[in-house]
């Protein structure tokens, strides 16, 4: 159990003193970019979807006549 508390205080202390951090403005930015790029991206697969989704019924549609 010592040694698990040991590891615990020794992560908390690299966390602290060894890492650097990103400032909250650059974390903000960053995570504005993601949520554009996650957008753009989602609506330019759901365009794809509806355009493969309309040839297929086009496809399909001649052979129901």
């Amino acid at each position: 159990m010592n040694n698990l508390i040991q590891y615990i205080k020794g992560s908390f202390e690299e966390l602290s003193e060894n890492v650097t951090w990103i400032t909250r403005e650059e974390a903000q930015k960053s995570a504005v970019v993601v949520a554009v790029f996650t957008i753009l991206f989602a609506v330019l697969v759901a365009g794809i979807d509806k355009g493969f989704q309309f040839l297929l019924d086009t496809f399909f549609g001649l052979f129901n006549k």
